[in-house]
């Protein structure tokens, strides 16, 4: 087994606790949120491909960026 590049390892850590942490305002409740969030990343533990990881980052970067959004405007529309 290939030991995983550091940087990747350190991004793959950083945006799983960003989503945890946003997902304190998930409608069905944080519990859910974290154990599908979980399911989802443990599935991907196996990958060592660094090129499929960044993939893997990248769409999770997305999901973070709609999420953001989404928040957003559900605030703004909230607070008018």
């Amino acid at each position: 087994m290939t030991t995983p590049n550091p940087a990747l390892r350190h991004q793959v850590i950083r945006i799983y606790k960003d989503l945890l942490y946003m997902g304190r305002e998930y409608p069905q409740g944080y519990d859910y949120f974290r154990t599908r969030l979980h399911k989802a990343f443990a599935s991907q533990r196996h990958l060592t491909d660094e090129a499929k990881i960044k993939q893997g980052i990248e769409r999770a970067e997305y999901v973070k960026k709609g999420w953001s959004s989404d928040s957003l405007s559900t605030r703004a529309h909230v607070h008018c």
